[in-house]
């Protein structure tokens, strides 16, 4: 009797999404007027504090595995207020060598409206490959307070920079011109995370990267002046005016988490003092 071989076991891979607008209601409170999701992608009941709408967003699986995707649109429209938060981090699992997982979002901040984008941290696991996206569109008038917070892996189980790659590419378009276009291909066993790897000396560095867009922002000195005295030992950091006197990108990395969480927050606060704004508790 002949004896067949199994086929190996496959995972149908998941393509999720979230579509969502935040529009500002006659009584004044912003609202989610536009709500579609889907795994590996799930929101959370949104919270109005008197300022802005907060949104939870979560991973309800392990995380992203080979072959899943994610898309995002996001829009706030005139006048309304969304924080978008991540109370949880996202992880990036082992792969076959040719896959991947993809994660694109857009959002789109319409006059006199405001977007904080504040997730948990990218996890880059052990020979993972994970493409990200970013598209940004401002209106002149609008207000941006947007993160990425990059770890180079699972610190605990002495994975750092052991994913197979990382690429990301974003875009910040305000009141319709080009103001930023990052695009960076990160595989470690190429040599290519290097910067990221050996700029600070510490073994397992963590990489935060934060748009600041307001109008307030143009002769705001003070403000670089006290993200610069942020800067220690275990903390680069460093902020730069991009096309529009509007638009500022500020760096950080960090020997641990703790003290990148801790730059961030400081960086956060300052911003929104300077642009006169509260921020959102988000409840994390």
């Amino acid at each position: 009797m002949e004896i067949q071989a199994t086929p190996p076991l496959t995972r149908p891979h998941v393509d999720g999404y979230l579509r969502a607008t935040c529009s500002l209601a006659p009584n004044h409170r912003c609202i989610l007027s536009r709500k579609e999701f889907k795994t590996p992608i799930h929101i959370s009941k949104p919270y109005w504090d008197g300022h802005s709408l907060l949104l939870n967003l979560m991973c309800p699986t392990a995380g992203m595995l080979a072959g899943d995707s994610a898309d995002l649109d996001v829009l706030i429209e005139k006048g309304a207020s969304l924080t978008l938060s991540n109370p949880s981090s996202l992880r990036i699992h082992k792969m076959d060598p040719e896959s991947e997982a993809t994660w694109n979002q857009s959002f789109r901040v319409e006059q006199g409206a405001f977007l904080e984008n504040n997730p948990e941290w990218l996890i880059l696991q052990g020979q993972s490959a994970f493409t990200q996206r970013s598209a940004i569109e401002v209106e002149k008038g609008g207000e941006l307070f947007f993160i990425e917070a990059i770890a180079p892996g699972r610190i605990a189980h002495q994975e750092a920079f052991a994913f197979r790659q990382f690429r990301n590419r974003l875009s910040l378009r305000y009141d319709g011109t080009l103001a930023l276009l990052e695009k960076h291909s990160v595989e470690p066993a190429r040599g290519t995370a290097s910067s990221w790897s050996n700029e600070l000396g510490a073994p397992c560095p963590f990489y935060l990267s934060l748009l600041l867009v307001s109008e307030k922002l143009g002769d705001s000195k003070d403000l670089w002046k006290e993200i610069y005295r942020l800067q220690t030992d275990g903390i680069r950091i460093g902020s730069s005016q991009l096309a529009h006197p509007a638009c500022w990108c500020v760096k950080i990395l960090a020997a641990d988490p703790i003290a990148a969480r801790k730059a961030c927050a400081q960086v956060r606060q300052l911003f929104y003092d300077a642009i006169q704004r509260k921020p959102a508790a988000l409840r994390r």
